[in-house]
């Protein structure tokens, strides 16, 4: 090729590649030009869909955009996580991150259809919350040796709700019955709400909800409520004892929400997230609606989400590898 032509093609090159860069550039830079989804695994209603919506209302003003909030709940996760990872990685569609489905859900789904350490990325820490262990009152049962003393006497009989199979509301209650040596039967629902529900009707005799959707249904007396997954007790409930004190240990934290997006977005589009969120937390509407829920705000750097989920995942997989569970 003669000489003149060969530097021509490299200047043409040269501003080819320029072009290209400039224009990724300038999109990461614009971002976000359009709405944003956040997808969340649980029906409307619930206490993950209660902080979803707050912290798409905050940090989307801190952002410039719409945060929409899309529910897609079911299959215990995986549906709102395929969802997710079925659309491009340009930050535009969010999921909203937690315990089950970025460390309970290996345990539960073999083999899980996507792998949370390689196909998503940490945006943002929100919250972590307790679980309250409660029964429907005709049960009789009132306290956690109650509960332990029926379920010893009828391996099996008693049935317990979950949002979803693999859900930390099902795992919990897992993790707490292989604890105290006892039997229940799992009953999966699309979404917290509704294992509430079937468990104040009576289809259900158990359920292990967090904290916020569990407390208006213990304060009209439609749920008993056993002892509560946190460091101490709460300030709403200050007679129900915590599991720690009631001699089960290792159930102080195991509530955390996060937003998360597919792997290979843009860094900084996960950082100018990551700092919108500022506004989520700062707010006293939220700071006073996360209380009366009994939600602990938690915050840190993008990368804090995924190191959580690796401690967990590290903590409580022999115990949950060892209980054989499986989606059917």
């Amino acid at each position: 090729m003669p000489k003149a032509i060969t530097n021509v093609y490299k200047i043409l090159m040269g501003v080819a590649v320029a072009a290209a860069t400039a224009t990724t550039v300038f999109a990461q830079a614009s971002y976000p030009s359009r709405p944003v989804r956040l997808i969340v695994s649980q029906a409307p209603g619930g206490s993950s869909d209660t902080i979803a919506r707050m912290w798409a209302e905050h940090a989307g003003k801190a952002i410039g955009a719409t945060i929409v909030v899309e529910n897609k709940p079911g299959a215990g996760g995986l549906i709102a996580a395929q969802n997710a990872l079925n659309a491009p990685a340009d930050g535009y569609t969010l999921l909203l991150g937690s315990v089950s489905l970025m460390v309970l859900n290996q345990f539960t789904y073999k083999p899980l259809p996507y792998n949370p350490e390689k196909d998503f990325v940490g945006v943002t820490m929100l919250t972590t919350v307790p679980f309250v262990l409660s029964a429907n009152p005709a049960t009789g049962i009132k306290t956690l040796k109650d509960l332990t003393e029926k379920a010893k006497a009828a391996p099996g009989k008693l049935n317990f709700a979950s949002a979803g199979l693999g859900n930390s509301t099902h795992l919990a209650v897992e993790l707490v019955s292989n604890a105290l040596g006892i039997s229940m039967t799992h009953i999966p629902y699309k979404g917290e709400a509704d294992g509430i529900l079937a468990t104040i009707g009576g289809q259900t005799e158990v359920m292990a909800p967090v904290y916020g959707t569990a407390l208006p249904h213990i304060k009209n007396h439609k749920l008993n409520p056993l002892a509560v997954l946190s460091p101490q007790r709460t300030p709403e409930l200050p007679d129900v004892p915590t599991l720690g004190e009631l001699g089960v240990k290792g159930f102080d934290n195991m509530g955390w929400s996060a937003v998360v997006a597919r792997a290979g977005t843009p860094a900084d589009v996960v950082e100018k997230l990551n700092k919108a969120t500022a506004a989520f937390h700062q707010s006293p509407d939220v700071q006073a609606k996360l209380k009366s829920m009994g939600v602990i705000p938690m915050s840190g750097p993008s990368a804090l989400v995924m190191e959580t989920a690796a401690r967990d995942a590290k903590a409580w997989g022999p115990t949950l590898g060892a209980l054989n569970l499986s989606a059917k």
